[in-house]
């Protein structure tokens, strides 16, 4: 492998600093003393002429910077413009990424390297959640502070955000076991943290994410072990994956209250159930994330239909809501102020179906058939993931969730050379 020149030294630890970001408060100086160095390094790393030829290339860079000018334009249609630069403010990453990271032509084995250093940065932070977690927990005595948001409570960071890490980071770790060359001690090390983020995430329990990360990684192993014709693998794969559920499910019963609110979708509006949680017995009169997102997904619809080119105003878009929730008797929702629990469809009724077409288009589709055309598969999976992610968060509504789909999309596109490779 390649040494780093001095310029990408600089910016591997520049971008190293803000993963840290990720699981510490946005509002720290240093945080933002951090980002603004990446961004701004990022700006001067390559010449101007270079950044205008990759603009020209890069279609989805314009089709980014355009969804983003819908949202200033949404903004100055809504009446309350002051809330309408609140939300702008989470989604600042969607502009400043681009334009930096977005432009950069970079070497694909600095961007593995910087991939890696995000999958150890996860483990570790994971690692100190557990050790927390467990102290906290008194062992095991109250396996309650070992579950969901309890597990990531001293980051002050909501748990579907540490699990999309931990999703993207198992694919990371399992790219590098499988395709990087690693053997002896290395392969082993990083073998053992896959194991660790596949327990990590099933105490985490996003059930989005943990469907995403084993349909996936079940079916990139049976290709791979089809492909070279091991099918004693695969039996024993099969076997472990069996063995595996069978015991976290047995000594780990309450992510399991997680799945089985799927199985009550049933709703009232004017239901005054309480709110179901993964420590206590699921029951059809409760409100879960199924049934709520059932019942709050046809308001955004309902709104959308009265403004469909321009949306509602990304200023008014929640008061717009809770009067939607109001006009269904929907009193918990508004009780509980919760948002439509979809950034597709919070981008539709919000700003238009003009800014959600730049939308797909340049954060999702000429992304997918870019890494799909150069064979980038460990990207792939990733762009998915965000994808599959976003159906059931508002990722653009937390900082968080700007910042990594801000930098991480176009980041994985800065390789991709204009020539395809072989």
């Amino acid at each position: 492998m390649n040494p780093m020149r001095l310029k990408e030294k600089i910016l591997y630890i520049l971008m190293l600093l803000f993963f840290a970001a990720f699981f510490t408060n946005e509002g720290q100086v240093v945080t933002g003393v951090g980002i603004s160095g990446l961004v701004l390094y990022a700006l001067f790393f390559n010449s101007f002429k270079e950044k205008w030829a990759l603009l020209k290339e890069r279609k989805y860079i314009l089709a980014m910077l355009l969804f983003f000018a819908m949202l200033l334009i949404s903004i100055q249609l809504s009446e309350d413009k002051g809330r309408g630069f609140r939300y702008l403010d989470t989604r600042l990453p969607l502009l400043y990424f681009p334009l930096s990271i977005g432009l950069l032509n970079l070497r694909k084995e600095f961007k593995d390297r910087v991939l890696l250093g995000l999958a150890i940065i996860t483990t570790v932070v994971c690692l100190f959640c557990l050790g927390w977690a467990l102290y906290r927990a008194n062992g095991f005595q109250h396996p309650e502070f070992l579950y969901n948001d309890s597990l990531t409570e001293i980051l002050g960071r909501q748990s579907i955000y540490i699990s999309l890490l931990v999703t993207l980071s198992i694919f990371i770790y399992g790219y590098w076991a499988f395709f990087k060359g690693l053997s002896g001690n290395k392969r082993a090390a990083v073998f053992i943290a896959i194991l660790f983020l596949y327990i990590i995430s099933f105490l985490l329990a996003s059930r989005n994410l943990m469907l995403v990360l084993y349909t996936l990684s079940f079916s990139f192993l049976a290709y791979y072990l089809v492909k070279r014709k091991k099918y004693l693998e695969i039996a024993t794969v099969l076997i472990g994956i069996t063995l595996g559920a069978f015991l976290l499910f047995k000594f780990s019963p309450k992510t399991l209250n997680r799945f089985k609110e799927l199985t009550f979708t049933q709703f009232d509006y004017s239901s005054q159930g309480a709110e179901s949680h993964y420590n206590m017995e699921v029951s059809a009169e409760q409100w879960n994330g199924a049934n709520f997102r059932l019942a709050a997904w046809p308001c955004a619809l309902e709104l959308f239909q009265q403004k469909p080119v321009l949306g509602v105003g990304l200023g008014d878009k929640q008061h717009k809501l809770l009067e939607e929730y109001k006009k269904r008797g929907f009193q918990f929702a508004i009780d509980t102020k919760k948002n439509i629990h979809s950034n597709y469809l919070d981008v539709l009724y919000g700003t238009g179906i003009i800014a959600f077409v730049l939308f797909l288009v340049g954060w999702l589709i000429l992304p997918i058939i870019k890494v799909f055309r150069y064979r980038d598969w460990l990207s792939l999976f990733i762009i998915l993931t965000l994808a599959i992610a976003m159906v059931t968060e508002v990722y653009f509504d937390r900082t968080i969730g700007g910042w990594i789909v801000g930098f991480l999309i176009p980041f994985l596109l800065t390789d991709l050379k204009k020539k395809r490779q072989p």
